[in-house]
């Protein structure tokens, strides 16, 4: 990719960050609707995928057709995927995917390119020995030329005996995702792992501009590697339990990252971003309500990011 493209996206993204930051609407209730959400943000089909369950962990397939997302119990228990088709303008009711096990799948990703999708999972891997029970590995299906999906395997050279979860992947197929493993700053950290042979290299903690003492616990990288949106869980300077952040990635290093502030994020807990493919949603979870919600906010609100931001 060439550098001023890349110097493009930065800007993009900067300018997303102030347009969200200026026009927030206030913290108090006069803000939000009868639901406790703000206008401002958009409950995805609301009584179909936005419900009085719990949802999370939105992903749209390219051509905006098909949202997956996670559904859960109370208790963070109960996880499993499911798919939303939109027909004739109105998004279906909710159908499990065809990948899903008796064990807790959750956080689908659709890769840029629609051809393959990463989730994660507390299933067992097939060499037992290599996990630890009950920790959550990253797995992959990818779509046959009819557009079945293929059975799951466990993504190769990523996966550790303790939780890596929550990954999300460039157009060129770098992997970003979420783990507890020894050797980092904090609880939770970010790694970045780059394609090789049939797999990943060993995966590379993304640094202390990124991870702290706390809780990095997810993520979403742009397609063209020029943005993050990180999940960081009561990091100094948020706003609630968990906030989106955004860093900018310029000659190669990535830049402190910076709250979304109001009316994304809130005293409550906000994970799960996702930005569509054609640049003008960005979609999320949001528990102001309850157990989870799906919604959305356009990036419209800056005329020059329209069908940019995403870059795919």
């Amino acid at each position: 990719m060439k550098c001023n493209d890349v110097d493009t996206g930065i800007a993009l993204l900067l300018a997303i960050t102030v347009a969200i930051q200026s026009t927030a609407l206030p913290s108090d209730l006069s803000a939000q609707g009868e639901s406790g959400i703000p206008s401002r943000l958009e409950p995805v089909a609301a009584g179909v995928v936005s419900t009085d369950g719990g949802e999370a962990f939105p992903s749209l397939t390219p051509d905006g057709n098909s949202l997956y997302f996670a559904t859960h119990e109370r208790g963070w228990t109960g996880f499993h995927i499911v798919v939303s088709y939109l027909e004739d303008g109105k998004w279906t009711a909710p159908s499990p995917a065809t990948f899903n096990s008796s064990y807790n799948d959750r956080a689908p990703f659709v890769s840029p390119d629609g051809s393959m999708l990463l989730f994660s999972s507390d299933r067992p891997l097939p060499d037992a020995r290599s996990s630890r029970a009950g920790s959550f590995n990253l797995w992959f299906v990818t779509r046959s030329s009819e557009g079945a999906w293929s059975d799951p395997r466990p993504v190769p050279g990523v996966n550790s005996r303790t939780n890596d979860f929550h990954a999300a992947a460039t157009a060129g197929g770098t992997l970003y995702f979420s783990s507890n493993r020894p050797g980092g700053y904090g609880q939770y950290d970010l790694y970045r792992a780059e394609p090789e042979g049939d797999g990943y290299a060993t995966p590379v903690n993304l640094g202390p501009t990124i991870n702290t003492a706390g809780e990095e616990t997810d993520v979403y990288v742009s397609p063209d590697e020029s943005y993050l949106i990180v999940i960081a869980t009561e990091r100094a300077g948020g706003i609630g339990g968990d906030d989106l952040w955004l860093s900018a990635r310029r000659n190669g290093s990535w830049e402190d990252l910076v709250n979304l502030g109001e009316p994304v994020n809130s005293s409550s807990y906000e994970y799960g971003p996702f930005v569509s493919s054609n640049g003008r949603f960005l979609y999320f979870t949001t528990h102001r309500r309850g157990l989870g919600d799906i919604v959305r906010v356009p990036t419209d609100m800056v005329p020059a990011l329209p069908n940019r931001v995403g870059n795919r």
